[in-house]
């Protein structure tokens, strides 16, 4: 009972009369409605396109979506060097210093995305698709085609979504929570009338997913540059390049942390694809899904923090960061229960999700369950030194992860009878050494500035 009421006590007191407290709060509920209806409409996305299409051609729309997602961290880690710089200009009241990070982030970025798509237009004609996702040509002929346009199209939405990272900047994440909702509306809108008018097949599912985004991001990029944020608007005149070393050194190391986390998080589909088939991507696929819930409610209430710890470091705001720290801590013990809930619970849950029956071996839940739980317990201290730009620790813990992860992985998958509770064991042994780190690290630079002992 005191534990509950501890726990009721830490939500609770996010309402005080700090100003800085009151804006994590209105990002936290905001973005708890707008991801929890980016949730519910992407767990309705999921049968819809399963009676739309193929298990096996649902599952290479997976494989597809997760291998053109990692360019996405050859921003080299720009637009997070950009959120937390633009971040310290608009926490030291700098609005012009902002406009030139802003100017700057965004020439480099379309720069290194241009190039990207122009070497991907060289060597694409040289890269068999079909060989390496394992399906035949005669089953999607136009493969190759449909990669090529996909990639072209992410390309343009990787340069736009650098509003994204303002707005978290000002803190105003609900506002860029808010992206992916619509366009997952109109995603499912598109999708569902390809179903009924009996055009629905691969290519035009993955066009669907791929362009909404983008109409999305446009409409966000001219609403805002032309509002609010005018004065932060890109403009060739404010490129600055003797803010590129401050810009990308700290963009450096987000780019190798994102690295490190491709190979983590973002490979479990193209390992399940090879190691496995698509069948199996997509029955690892859903349940990610199921129990990663909990690890993106944890992320909507979290989410908010990093741009916070930011303010809040560089006001001095010390004894802030070390209550709102503590907080999380509580909210976790909340989110490991539901997670057991979800376990005991899934058959049913599931059914109803899916409108049929699906069964995974406990064991692969209980590992995904574990996995979730080991990210929230990471995520609460990755926030803070993400938010102060401390990342050399989480780097060579991130590499030490990124070496072992995949030959861990081949290596269970291979010689043990886990199947595919390999992949997510694998991918809990590679983040022990960020899991040991990140939280002593956070607990010593906490302690050094606010000059006591603290327990986190």
């Amino acid at each position: 009972m005191q534990l509950l009421l501890r726990l009721y006590g830490a939500v609770r007191g996010l309402r005080t009369s700090n100003d800085r407290t009151n804006t994590v709060l209105i990002n936290t509920l905001s973005s708890l409605f707008l991801k929890g209806i980016s949730i519910l409409i992407n767990f309705i996305l999921v049968p819809l396109c399963l009676n739309a299409i193929t298990e096996k051609e649902y599952g290479l729309v997976l494989t597809i979506t997760s291998i053109v997602n990692w360019i996405s961290f050859f921003d080299i880690g720009i637009g997070n060097g950009l959120r937390n710089k633009l971040s310290q200009a608009i926490a030291e009241n700098n609005p012009e210093l902002g406009r030139r990070y802003v100017s700057t982030a965004f020439y480099y970025v379309t720069i290194i995305f241009l190039s990207i798509l122009v070497l991907y237009t060289i060597v694409h004609p040289l890269i068999n698709w079909h060989g390496l996702l394992h399906i035949s040509s005669s089953e999607v002929p136009e493969l190759s085609l449909c990669i090529y346009i996909v990639i072209a199209i992410f390309i343009v939405r990787f340069i736009l979504q650098l509003i994204s990272m303002i707005l978290l900047a000002d803190q105003k994440g609900y506002l860029s929570d808010a992206i992916m909702p619509i366009a997952n509306v109109i995603t499912i809108l598109l999708i569902f009338i390809l179903y009924k008018s009996g055009h629905a097949n691969f290519y035009n599912l993955m066009l669907s997913m791929s362009i909404t985004p983008i109409i999305v991001l446009i409409g966000y990029n001219f609403f805002f540059f032309n509002g609010s944020y005018k004065f932060l608007r890109p403009s060739i005149k404010f490129i600055d390049h003797s803010l590129r070393k401050s810009l990308l050194t700290l963009g450096y190391q987000f780019f190798l942390l994102q690295i490190c986390v491709i190979i983590i998080f973002s490979t479990s589909e193209f390992l399940v694809a090879n190691l496995f088939d698509m069948q199996s991507v997509t029955t690892f696929n859903i349940a990610s899904r199921y129990y990663g819930i909990v690890f993106l409610l944890s992320n909507m209430v979290m989410a908010p923090l990093w741009s916070a710890f930011t303010n809040a470091w560089y006001q001095g705001d010390i004894s802030w960061i070390i209550k709102m720290v503590k907080r999380m801590h509580f909210m976790n013990l909340l989110f490991l229960a539901v997670n057991i809930c979800l376990f005991f619970a899934f058959e049913p849950l599931v059914k109803l999700w899916l409108g049929r029956s699906f069964h995974i071996h406990n064991h692969l839940a209980l590992s995904l369950i574990i996995y979730n739980t080991q990210m929230i317990f990471n995520n609460v201290f990755v926030l803070f030194l993400n938010g102060i730009g401390r990342l050399k620790s989480q780097l060579w813990c991130g590499i030490s992860g990124a070496i072992i992860n995949i030959p861990i992985t081949i290596l269970l998958a291979r010689y043990t009878e886990l199947g595919l509770t390999s992949i997510c064991l694998a991918n809990i042994i590679s983040l022990i050494p960020s899991s040991i780190v990140v939280s002593i690290q956070t607990r010593k630079i906490l302690s050094a500035r606010s000059g006591h002992d603290n327990e986190l």
